[in-house]
């Protein structure tokens, strides 16, 4: 029911996606980094990058359902 007016859920899931992401990277990381964990800081730096890549992916296909679907 994009473009209806209606209320979603997914402005919710876009915000949690590139702050978990932001955080995940900016926090897990690096202490990860500081207790010398290095396989949990790769593992660690893709869930962040794969949060924030789902975030801007949702936000840039629910932009386009918005402005040009209807």
């Amino acid at each position: 029911m994009v473009g209806t007016g209606s209320i979603g859920y997914i402005g919710y899931a876009i915000s949690l996606w590139l702050v978990t992401g932001i955080i995940i990277l900016w926090l897990d990381v690096s202490a990860y980094e500081l207790s010398k964990m290095m396989k949990e800081k790769k593992v660690t730096r893709f869930v962040g990058w794969l949060n924030v890549c789902f975030g801007l992916l949702t936000l840039i296909g629910y932009w386009t359902m918005q402005s040009w679907a209807w």
